[in-house]
């Protein structure tokens, strides 16, 4: 076994019941600042929950986050936090508040723009300490210091991470995804498998970012194979267990195509993230089995145990079409133009040739 280090400073507090600990974690603060999306704070019962436990408190809510958050976005949040002089903040919600709380808790106490901040190596003051409350079950973003925020101008996807962007604590409890609609918790939970996914076979894996890849991709694909209710209380569990093992892994592995094709469609056509990495899997484990990569057969091998059959659960999706039916050929080489541009691509286990995408994405 050669050298590997491996590293993860969020403190976890999992299962059901887990946001009990809120009461602990809250007593040093006195402003808390909450971010989340429009909607899914009431949907979920967690703004009823702060404002019938924490009354001790002033509690101010950032709630305009939108699906992919923008730049400006999280500009306008850093502000509010500020003004509000704010002393910890909550994210609450899927990986796009997640991941926007982590660029308000920065900015908050950084004024500075977007790319110049991006630009330092080190940020000039310490975030505020930020407690990640994941309402989804597929990004995995409170065990890690990514945060994927959207350039509206440019129509691509940053990702704003500094050693220091990690939250503090992260509180998962599935009693908020109870809320969830079930085409949801597919769609994250294809999120969470892709991440597994591509962390088992990135160029930056190491046994430890392994041992949570593999252990994440049984989870899901066991709790997709038993034909579960999809908002019963194991399966969310389940599901929830599996997405928070595989932040771990790309916490040390980063993402790789699957992630870059994905970001263009979401981006282009509005697709869902999850969604979006559920078209692209076939295509993307079919490269790996053209290109004979080493570790495609243990992938194939979790599969047949489990008889995961990604069709059945596209269709769940609304997409169980070949991708040339979503988008047209010259689209497939925008999106594979995008795709190459990404970071992501250097840790994929073979060179990425553009001819070899696109025969695979248009003939397969």
């Amino acid at each position: 076994m050669s050298q590997f280090s491996f590293h993860s400073p969020v403190k976890a507090f999992f299962g059901f019941n887990a946001i009990e600990n809120l009461h602990t974690l809250l007593k040093p603060y006195k402003r808390v600042c909450v971010v989340s999306g429009r909607t899914s704070i009431d949907k979920a019962g967690f703004k009823k929950y702060l404002d019938m436990y924490f009354k001790t408190k002033e509690i101010f809510y950032f709630s305009e986050i939108e699906e992919n958050p923008s730049i400006n976005t999280v500009i306008k949040g850093g502000k509010f936090a500020r003004e509000k002089k704010a002393d910890v903040v909550i994210g609450f919600g899927g990986g796009s508040p997640l991941d926007a709380s982590k660029a308000i808790a920065a900015f908050a106490t950084n004024n500075k723009g977007f790319y110049e901040l991006l630009s330092q190596d080190e940020l000039d003051n310490e975030p505020l300490p930020l407690i990640a409350v994941p309402a989804t079950c597929g990004t995995g973003s409170e065990m890690n210091n990514y945060a994927i925020i959207t350039d509206t101008e440019k129509m691509d996807k940053v990702n704003f991470a500094k050693d220091n962007t990690f939250p503090k604590y992260a509180v998962i409890d599935p009693v908020f995804l109870r809320s969830l609609d079930k085409k949801i918790i597919y769609a994250t939970a294809f999120d969470a498998l892709s991440h597994g996914m591509e962390g088992f076979v990135s160029t930056r894996a190491n046994p430890f970012s392994d041992s949570m890849a593999v252990t994440s991709m049984e989870i899901i694909m066991a709790t997709f194979a038993d034909g579960a209710i999809a908002t019963s209380d194991e399966t969310l569990l389940n599901f929830l267990y599996g997405s928070t093992l595989a932040g771990v892994t790309i916490l040390h592995t980063a993402t790789t195509l699957m992630h870059a094709l994905g970001y263009w469609l979401t981006n282009e056509k509005g697709i869902h993230h999850g969604t979006a990495n559920a078209i692209l899997m076939p295509y993307y484990l079919e490269m790996l089995r053209l290109k004979k990569v080493e570790r495609y057969d243990a992938l194939a091998a979790i599969m047949q145990k489990h008889s995961f059959d990604i069709q059945k659960w596209q269709s769940e999706l609304g997409y169980d079409v070949s991708l040339k039916e979503i988008i047209s050929e010259s689209e497939i080489e925008a999106m594979v133009d995008y795709a190459l541009e990404k970071k992501n691509v250097e840790y994929m286990p073979f060179k990425v040739d553009k001819s070899f995408v696109m025969d695979v994405l248009v003939r397969y």
